[in-house]
């Protein structure tokens, strides 16, 4: 009983991280419904990364140096403040399923990403194969709009450029991290990054809510925040780092894959979104790409340098994270 328990384990773990992060983004949605949307991921960057950093030197963990430091606030600005953050303006005036399948499109800027940064890395051409498949199944998602210019508002599509520029930061930032490793645990890691992105927006709160008095979070909005402290950083994160170190990774990466579609039905069911044929056809030859990119991704990503130089016991985890596609979480 104890050896079929432990074998099914990690697949209890990755099924929660599939329920969790599938779902973060219609909980976001909720949230900036009753806070300001700064405001929102503002809060929970901080506490969530403060928990994080205090459960880690509790834990007996060294604080980062000033090198490490240096990186993650490097890698918190660009994953968490330019990448994490901006969804939660962009989802005002797109529908969750609608932007999740945006955001699926990740791994095809990492493959650009890095075959132009320095040390320039070959890809494969079934990797770029993949990478035109998304494109057209973009083409796809966004044909109702392209054929009916006149239906849209410069809003959407400001908020469509968002969604890319959000993506495009978040695997920037998975990049340098990859490049860059220190010596910081990964929770550790997770909690500095998200304590910087936090103090980042901070600025940009106080700017945009000129009256404070004016701000009363509604209940869902802090049922919102406190989910996605709680549930989104504090459960998942752990559970991902556990799936990742007794699981293969080209099962791991699956949530990948999982979270786009679950974001879709959440949006369906619980918020009442349309979803079009249109939307459902573009997505799924966007997870095509996804799924070849990936797959792809696997066997070239084998002899990276930056991950040898990591422990052993979390190399396997560095390399998930590094080529995430989750945004949301």
């Amino acid at each position: 009983m104890t050896q079929k328990f432990a074998i099914w384990k990690p697949y209890l773990a990755l099924l929660t991280v599939y329920l969790i992060w599938g779902t973060t983004a219609g909980v976001i949605r909720l949230g900036i419904e009753g806070m300001p949307p700064a405001l929102l991921p503002c809060l929970r960057f901080l506490i969530a990364g403060s928990l994080l950093v205090v459960l880690c030197l509790l834990k007996g963990e060294v604080f980062p140096d000033r090198a490490a430091l240096k990186n993650h606030l490097i890698t918190g600005l660009l994953l968490f403040f330019g990448g994490n953050s901006i969804i939660c303006w962009t989802l005002q005036h797109v529908t969750t399923s609608f932007g999740g399948i945006l955001v699926a499109t990740t791994p095809f800027w990492m493959v650009w990403l890095s075959s132009v940064l320095p040390p320039r890395e070959k890809i494969p051409a079934l990797s770029l194969l993949g990478v035109g498949i998304g494109f057209v199944g973009m083409i796809i998602l966004l044909s109702p709009k392209l054929t009916n210019p006149g239906e849209t508002t410069p809003l959407f599509w400001l908020c469509i450029a968002g969604l890319l520029v959000m993506t495009f930061f978040w695997s920037l930032g998975s990049i340098f991290a990859r490049k860059h490793p220190t010596s910081s645990s990964l929770l550790m890691s997770v909690g500095c990054q998200n304590i910087f992105a936090g103090l980042a927006l901070l600025p940009i709160c106080f700017l945009s809510i000129p009256d404070w008095s004016a701000v009363h979070p509604t209940g869902n909005a802090l049922w919102a925040l406190a989910y996605l402290v709680m549930m989104g950083t504090m459960v998942a994160t752990p559970c991902y780092l556990y799936v990742v170190k007794h699981l293969p990774v080209s099962v791991s990466s699956t949530f990948a894959y999982v979270n786009p579609v679950l974001t879709l039905i959440f949006g369906g069911l619980f918020l009442k979104e349309t979803i079009t044929p249109t939307m459902i056809g573009g997505g799924v030859v966007i997870l095509f790409g996804v799924i070849l990119v990936q797959a792809m991704n696997r066997q070239w990503a084998a002899p990276r340098d930056a991950v040898a130089q990591l422990e052993p016991e979390d190399s396997e985890a560095a390399l998930a994270l590094s080529d995430s596609t989750e945004v949301l979480a």
